[in-house]
């Protein structure tokens, strides 16, 4: 008579509840590190064990964008959290919120608008950037950075805090769990993108506004374009985005397609060389090669041309008219051959 073999059930190690015990840190030039061997955080903790490593890097990332958001609330940025929606209390309702600079609503000035793609909470435009570079480039904090130089106060959206479960809201819905609380009113990124336009950006003082969206926020814009056009139309000089995925064909009407047409700009993943424009009907805007092939990096790759095009759509530097080739011909400096052949013709009218 044979026995069944007992099984033996593989304890797996305890995820850590801190970067340190992990075995990172944030360094102050913001790079996550391994303590000992100075390398970027690695995903396969357990070979052959992704929903392990997968549920180790979720909390890790967790832990990593709570280090974000203190970062933007604390100097230089001192971003303030903003409730919503409107009239919830915080201490009993179910709510999101939202960042802005101090005096966002109130400026005369400029303000931009960050929204970010999928998968990221708030403040975070990759979480592959954070792990690879820095928490600097792969959050908001390096663009809030550069416009704040140039004088502008910044609203950041909230597109995938819209489930709520232990006492805040996640960009996704609990597992194992029958019953989903959603957030009223921001119950998914292109509702939560056109409250915001409705009820915040709409009403900002700002004589000037600009608009940088990442990904699915590029095709949220596009809806809150829809609803607010009035506003848009008349206050928004720039959109930045990078591989959006929005669509022409979802575009209301020809006086917003030829907004986008003449506002907006997409750097786009592309084996075409960086630079060159890209031909993709779909979008209703131009298209920019950014030479990649993974799309969270088109953002830090491409900010130096992006940034020109906000500043210049924006008032703050003169666009640079390049000179063509017949004008370089009649300015440049002659050669001491066309000298030489200069005088000989000088002589023989003489003669």
């Amino acid at each position: 008579m044979y026995r069944r073999r007992k099984i033996v059930k593989e304890e797996k190690p305890v995820i850590p509840d801190n970067i340190r015990d992990f075995g990172y840190v944030v360094k102050d030039n913001g790079e996550i590190r391994s303590i000992h061997r100075d390398e970027p955080y690695e995903f396969d903790y357990l070979p052959k064990d992704r929903p392990y490593n997968e549920e180790r890097y979720k909390k890790f990332i967790d832990l990593v964008g709570d280090v974000v958001e203190e970062k933007l609330q604390a100097a230089p940025y001192n971003f303030q959290k903003v409730i919503v929606p409107i009239g919830a209390d915080p201490t009993k309702d179910v709510h999101s919120y939202i960042y802005m600079t101090p005096n966002a609503m109130t400026t005369t000035g400029k303000v931009i608008v960050f929204i970010p793609g999928n998968h990221t909470r708030i403040g975070q435009w990759s979480r592959r950037v954070m792990c690879d570079e820095s928490i600097v480039t792969g959050s908001m904090m390096h663009i809030t950075d550069l416009v704040r130089e140039k004088g502008y106060e910044v609203i950041i959206l909230n597109s995938n805090g819209n489930y709520w479960y232990d006492n805040r809201a996640w960009d996704s819905p609990k597992v194992h769990c029958s019953e989903m609380t959603v957030v009223p009113e921001n119950d998914n990124p292109e509702n939560h993108c056109q409250y915001v336009f409705h009820n915040f950006i709409r009403n900002v003082k700002a004589e000037k506004v600009a608009v940088l969206a990442m990904g699915w926020g590029g095709h949220s814009f596009t809806l809150a374009l829809n609803n607010e056009f009035d506003f848009i139309k008349d206050r928004v000089k720039a959109v930045a985005m990078t591989n959006s995925v929005h669509a022409r064909d979802l575009i209301e009407g020809d006086g917003r397609r030829a907004f986008m047409f003449d506002n907006c700009v997409n750097w786009v993943v592309s084996n075409a060389k960086k630079g060159e424009t890209v031909q993709d009907l779909r979008f209703g805007c131009t298209s920019i090669s950014s030479e990649l092939e993974i799309a969270d990096f088109t953002l830090n790759t491409m900010l130096d041309d992006i940034m020109k095009f906000i500043y210049i759509k924006m008032g703050d530097i003169e666009p640079v008219v390049e000179e063509s080739d017949e004008e370089d011909d009649e300015n440049r400096e002659l050669t001491k051959e066309e000298l030489a052949e200069l005088d000989n013709i000088d002589m023989l009218s003489v003669e």
